[in-house]
């Protein structure tokens, strides 16, 4: 009985591991507006969409006590450094903790990204978000053009190229 247990679990391990390993990135389609928010980095300086027109952004709702939120801060940074000097820029929005936590957890990690507070979840639901992480990639004109709940391997060959597509395709048309 002992074995059948093992082998259930080892089977269930493995599932999990596939279905963490296998996230894309969808199209979004749902909302045909501009992306919303307006909020105080940790500083408490205000950052709202327009600050970044012109600029693809991958906006990347996260929390501090979710793993798989931490896990993906290291691709996020890559992504951001194999990007730079391109218009584009990656936000972590901390969902529902309060600005000293936030501000230690940063430190802590050593996290060179720009870091807005959703202390009130407000922008999170605003946005349709469920579950943490969730990452939306908006287009130069503010649009959410992909959506991806779970983490992801930000700085993979395949999100690069998805992303310099996106930042040429905004330039064509402008």
């Amino acid at each position: 009985m002992k074995s059948i247990h093992t082998m259930f679990v080892a089977i269930i391990c493995l599932a999990l591991m596939q279905v963490a390993g296998s996230r894309e990135l969808s199209a979004y389609t749902a909302q045909s507006g501009k992306a919303v928010f307006d909020l105080p980095d940790t500083s408490g300086q205000q950052h709202s969409q327009d600050d970044f027109h012109g600029r693809v952004v991958l906006v990347n709702f996260w929390a501090s006590w979710c793993p798989s939120c931490i896990r993906e801060m290291p691709g996020l940074e890559r992504l951001r450094k194999k990007l730079n000097g391109q218009p584009f820029e990656v936000l972590a929005i901390n969902v529902g903790e309060p600005k000293y936590r936030v501000w230690k957890f940063v430190k802590l990690i050593g996290l060179d990204l720009p870091v807005l507070l959703d202390s009130q979840k407000e922008t999170f639901r605003s946005w349709g978000g469920s579950v943490l992480p969730t990452s939306f990639l908006l287009d130069r004109e503010g649009r959410i053009r992909y959506v991806v709940q779970g983490d992801l391997e930000w700085d993979s060959e395949d999100v690069v190229l998805l992303i310099k597509e996106l930042i040429n395709e905004q330039e064509n048309t402008q």
